[in-house]
Order: structure tokens, then C-alpha cells, then sequence
């Protein structure tokens, strides 16, 4: 009786295990012998076209190396480069746009320091705050390969209604704040329909608005990390005078009403600053393209970042940038793609030839007259010599933003002063920077970064 039952089981085995061979089992790829050499690009769904343009000229020009492009979704992005990385199968070249030193701390990267070194590399074609993000523990682990560039927009046509001249747009921090006072609307309810600004509109998911309170601390001076990137700095001078600002300013509004006139915000062309609702706002060069796509006829100019008297312009803007993950097989066929990539020319012919707009980050094409061909280009392209990066405690990135976002909303409301709402702020995060330092402490005392090796020439 057993042997019918045992021959059945066998064949179902037998049967999944041949499905298995045909649909599922995907062997390792034999590596092509055409006498080139092939590397894999990791790269993320939403810069596909704009990548692809990139990869198929380089391909194109020579005939020593070809790259593979390979694009994942950014949710999954992170977990499969690590996997592959601990699965000693990672690609050659990957690019990201979270903290670099995340990655740099967890041994991940390769230093790109004796390449830097052989080629003699310029590296200060960069705009300085995108290479300062490159940069960990003294060594370099990426380059920076796109960004965006921060101006303040403000819209003419609401200008002209509260009779103020859009050919004299706000200097300081004190004219945004006037300027605010004579932009804002009521209806017959008394309930809010147009502000002039709203200062807590960078934390707002999504649409694309600057932290006031970080720029301004920023611009007097603010360092948020001491003591050789071991102590969180929130309740300096110049952070706390930001926030006082901005809890300030929400003095002359109902907090209620300002409430739900946010709620009614949207995105496309029911964002604020399209749909006439808020006239003044710190927002990204590719919003420019927004504007083109959903309200071309819109009246509206740019300009530089208000700073107060005595203190200069800031901005912010980060990078996507490039990196050779620990382990890739071919380290230095992987660096002469990476410079091709962030090359002058290959960031001029993508900005000429893509319909995506991210920011260049090589200073000589950002400063082309190819590039910067009207006035609108040049006011960006001065934002972002006065950049800072958004990654403003590295380490525990998400771990800032979270407690700051807290200490800005309990300052505003009142349940706190500015003073008082940081030092909570700082004390949490602070927390967790230890926690991380520690870690990164203990890695780096018992592994070594791998070498490139200029021993492992191809």
C-alpha cells in the first residue's frame, strides 16, 4: 500500500523540482568574453530615461567598457545594494541620495582617495556643499552627480493686487514679513483664503518648500554639529533666534484659521503657489517645469533668498551621488564611469538633451552660457554657491528632521518656548547620535575599508 503513495510523492517532487529548473531557477550569468569589460549600474526607478541617456553615450563613445544599467524602485533600492554587498555580489557602480556617511560608516563604499589621488582629480569643480557631503572620517566615498538649487519664487499678479512693485522683490526677512502682512485675504467668514507666506511650509510633505528656521539659522551663522561631528548643537544663538522668528510671525495670524487654510493645500496645479494661495515661497529649480505644465500663463519671477541686514543669502541642496559599493568586481572600470558621469559635458548634454531639469553639480556646466541662458538660471546657480546640505546631522538624518520637526510645531503653537522646544530636541537626538558614533567607532576599530587597490588594474 505504501509503494503507490511513495511513487506519487516522488513524482510530485520530481515534477515541482523540473517547474523549479524551467520557470523559477535563474543561474548566475556567465560573464561575456568580448574582450571588454562589463559592470553593473544600480540605479533607481524615476531617473531612468535621464540615466539611460547617460549610459547608452558612454557605451557609445568607447569601446573598453559597457555598463549595464539595472533599475530598481527607490523603496527597495537601499535593501537590495546592502543585501547584494553582504552577499559579496554587489554592482560596480550604485548611486543613492541618503546620507553618504550612513553608508561610509557601515564599511559599505570603497574610498575613492587613490583614484582622487592617480588622476589627479579636480575635485573642486563641485559646488562645495555637494563635495563637503562626499567626504567621511577624512576620506572621500562618492560624487555628487545631481541636484536642485533652492531661489524665492513670489507671484506678480498677487503683488501688484496689494500694491507692492514685483520689479522690488523682498531683501530681507524683515520686507517677507511685511510683505506678508499686506498679501494676506480674508472671505466674508473670516476665514483665511491667501497668505503671503508660511513659514512652516517646508515641512509640509511633498510640496517642495525650505524649513524657514533652518535657512535663517543657517544664514547667521548656525552650526548644528561640534566637537568633530559628536555633539548636537539646537540651542546655538542663531537656531534659537530662527525659531523665535518663526514662532513670532504666526503671532499676527489665528492658528486655527492658518490650519485649515493649509488643509485645502494640494498638489499639481492645486498647489499653493499655483492655485494663488501663498505668493511667496523657497522652492526648487524643477519647479519651473511645474509652473510650465500646469499654469504657463502664470505671472510670476524669482529671486535670491532674503537674508537680513549684516548676514549673506543660504540655501540648501543635497545630491544624488555615486559610489563603488564594497566588493565590486571591477572598481576601476566603475571610476572611469563615474567620472564620465559627472563630467561637465555629459551634465551639459543631459540638461540640453532630457526633459528632466535636476541640477547639475559641476560648476562648469552649471556656469555655461549654454546652461545658465536667462536670469531666472543665474539666480540658481548663485543659490547654490551658498548651499547647505540637508543632511544636517548625517548619522541620524531621519532622527534630526523627526525631532526638529517636533520642537518647530511645539514652538508655534505655544506649548513651549523656541528655547526649551530645542533643548528637548537636542537632548533626544543627541541620543541617538551617540548610539551612533559608538557603532561607528566599534566598526572602524575592528574592520578596514577595502582597498581599490591600484593593485587590481584590469
Amino acid at each position: 500500500m505504501l509503494k503507490p503513495v511513495l511513487k506519487n510523492v516522488f513524482l510530485t517532487i520530481f515534477s515541482l523540482t523540473v517547474l523549479w529548473f524551467l520557470f523559477a531557477y535563474e543561474p548566475e550569468p556567465k560573464p561575456v568574453d568580448d574582450g571588454r569589460i562589463h559592470i553593473e549600474y544600480w540605479t533607481m526607478t524615476g531617473q531612468k530615461d535621464q540615466i539611460s541617456y547617460a549610459v547608452d553615450r558612454f557605451n557609445e563613445m568607447q569601446d573598453r567598457i559597457v555598463v549595464k544599467r539595472v533599475v530598481i524602485p527607490w523603496q527597495e533600492h537601499e535593501k537590495k545594494v546592502l543585501t547584494a554587498i553582504l552577499s559579496g555580489n554587489p554592482p560596480d557602480v550604485m548611486t543613492q541620495f541618503s546620507p553618504l556617511s550612513q553608508w561610509a560608516s557601515r564599511m559599505a563604499l570603497i574610498p575613492l582617495d587613490d583614484f582622487i589621488q592617480q588622476d589627479a582629480y579636480d575635485t573642486t569643480v563641485f559646488f562645495p556643499a555637494l563635495w563637503r557631503e562626499m567626504n567621511w572620517r577624512g576620506r572621500v566615498f562618492g560624487l555628487p552627480a545631481r541636484t536642485a538649487s533652492y531661489a524665492f519664487y513670489y507671484n506678480n499678479e498677487l503683488f501688484r493686487q496689494a500694491g507692492l512693485d514685483p520689479a522690488r522683490p523682498p531683501r530681507t526677512w524683515t520686507d517677507v514679513r511685511e510683505f506678508a502682512s499686506r498679501l494676506v485675504r480674508y472671505d466674508q467668514q473670516g476665514n483665511i483664503n491667501q497668505m503671503g507666506y508660511i513659514p512652516e511650509y517646508g515641512f509640509l510633505p511633498g510640496h517642495g518648500d525650505l524649513a524657514t528656521a533652518i535657512v535663517l539659522a543657517w544664514q547667521m551663522g548656525a552650526e548644528f554639529l561640534t566637537d568633530n561631528g559628536t555633539r548636537v548643537s539646537l540651542t546655538n544663538e542663531a537656531s534659537v533666534r530662527a525659531l523665535e522668528w518663526v514662532a513670532d510671525f504666526y503671532q499676527e495670524y489665528d492658528r486655527k484659521k492658518i490650519g485649515a487654510f493649509i488643509a485645502g493645500f494640494g498638489y499639481a496645479e492645486q498647489h499653493a503657489f499655483l492655485a494663488d494661495k501663498v505668493a511667496m515661497m523657497m522652492l526648487a529649480n524643477t519647479f519651473v517645469e511645474n509652473i510650465a505644465d500646469y499654469r504657463p500663463e502664470m505671472d510670476y519671477s524669482v529671486c535670491i533668498i532674503p537674508s537680513d541686514d549684516g548676514y549673506p543669502s543660504a540655501s540648501s541642496s543635497g545630491s544624488w551621488w555615486l559610489s563603488i559599493p564594497k566588493g565590486a568586481r571591477n572598481p576601476h572600470a566603475a571610476w572611469e564611469f563615474m567620472k564620465y558621469m559627472v563630467s561637465a559635458e555629459t551634465q551639459l548634454a543631459e540638461a540640453l538633451n532630457t526633459e528632466e531639469s535636476l541640477f547639475p553639480t559641476s560648476r562648469a556646466a552649471a556656469y555655461s552660457p549654454l546652461f545658465m541662458t536667462d536670469s531666472t538660471t543665474r539666480i540658481f546657480v548663485e543659490q547654490m554657491e551658498v548651499a547647505h546640505s540637508p543632511a544636517v546631522i548625517p548619522l541620524v538624518h531621519g532622527v534630526f528632521w523627526r525631532e526638529y520637526m517636533g520642537a518647530r510645531e511645539r514652538a508655534v503653537k505655544g506649548l513651549q518656548t523656541p528655547l526649551a522646544a530645542l533643548q528637548q530636541a537636542e537632548y533626544q537626538i543627541q541620543i541617538e547620535l551617540d548610539k551612533a558614533v559608538r557603532y561607528d567607532q566599534y566598526v572602524h576599530a575592528r574592520m578596514h575599508y577595502e582597498k581599490t587597490g591600484l593593485e587590481k588594474q584590469q
